[in-house]
């Protein structure tokens, strides 16, 4: 099947590669084009090597919609944009085209992704499984129309693994949330209930990754004045007993070395003795549930961590 449009391919290569799809779209046609996208996200999300979509909105000054499709390499994109399903699609997107304009089509290699990414990963109840890929339909076109959104990624569970993974990405954090807190989603999330067990979110954007753990309401790491808070209330003490008792033992060694040795040290104590202890007893002032109590605990924390500040300063006055 032939379909109009210029069209330009990557050369073979190993690198990721991009297939990018230019709409001109009909007045009135924005929403049944929308659900479009949607559709031709979940088709292409089972070929291989399959990464994730955008969709760009026309504008003032760019009256076509764009969708960009990203795949592993040139040729599982080759493999999706040859296969009967693209073609499908392209010929059902002939419907919502203004006249007179044609599908504009370029395949190149692709450039370092930006934004913020919101993974979720979901245990589908046994048997609700096409149940909850119609819906996993209906949530992805609700959130192509947000602004900021750059695509997203869902894969079923493949071996070993018990959940479907989701992968959202926005331009910011702001427009993130503006989506994961919309009435829209609230409703779509009511409607998966009866076909899930759970849902955990897992932010990509923390200062501090692998030393916090997210909320698990909202899947947002702390935020990072409060993971500076409790780094350096856990980092300063094993710094101040490492120049007193350490540094002098190590006085031997060329400056570098030293101060590599100590590095490990300190953050080694610090990953698995100081943070685990403080995240553990502190987690009510770093994940604090919305309501009035919220302002009433972050002050509580803060000031509490300016105490701990204190005492390990005093406690430490004369060791040096």
């Amino acid at each position: 099947m032939n379909y109009p449009g210029a069209v330009t391919s990557p050369a073979p290569s190993s690198s990721p590669a991009i297939l990018i799809a230019r709409f001109h779209v009909r007045p009135g046609a924005e929403g049944e084009f929308a659900a479009w996208q949607a559709k031709a996200l979940t088709r292409a999300a089972g070929c291989e090597g399959f990464a994730n979509s955008e969709l760009t909105p026309a504008t003032a000054s760019d009256s076509a919609w764009t969708v960009s499709l990203r795949f592993c390499n040139a040729a599982n994109l080759e493999e999706w944009r040859n296969s009967t399903d693209w073609h499908g699609l392209i010929g059902e997107a002939q419907h919502f085209l203004a006249p007179e304009t044609a599908v504009e089509i370029e395949a190149k290699e692709a450039g370092p992704d930006g934004g913020v990414v919101e993974v979720i990963v979901t245990k589908v109840k046994p048997g609700m499984e096409a149940a909850y890929r119609q819906w996993e339909t209906r949530i992805q076109q609700a959130q192509s129309k947000f602004p900021g959104y750059k695509g997203s990624y869902v894969q079923p569970p493949i071996a070993g693994e018990l959940g479907w993974t989701t992968l959202m990405r926005f331009d910011t954090a702001q427009q993130l949330e503006q989506w994961l807190k919309s009435p829209q989603r609230a409703a779509l999330l009511v409607e998966a209930q009866p076909l899930i067990d759970y849902a955990h979110l897992q932010r990509m954007d923390s200062s501090f990754p692998g030393w916090f753990p997210t909320d698990p309401d909202t899947g947002r790491a702390p935020p990072n004045w409060k993971a500076a808070m409790l780094v350096l209330l856990g980092l300063f003490p094993i710094v101040m007993l490492e120049t007193r008792f350490l540094s002098p033992r190590l006085a031997g060694l060329n400056s570098s070395v030293a101060m590599f040795v100590g590095n490990i040290i300190s953050v080694a104590l610090t990953t698995w003795l100081t943070m685990p202890l403080f995240i553990k007893a502190l987690s009510w002032w770093l994940f604090p549930r919305s309501g009035k109590s919220t302002v009433a605990r972050n002050a509580a924390g803060t000031a509490l961590i300016f105490a701990l500040f204190a005492a390990e300063v005093a406690a430490l006055w004369h060791l040096l």
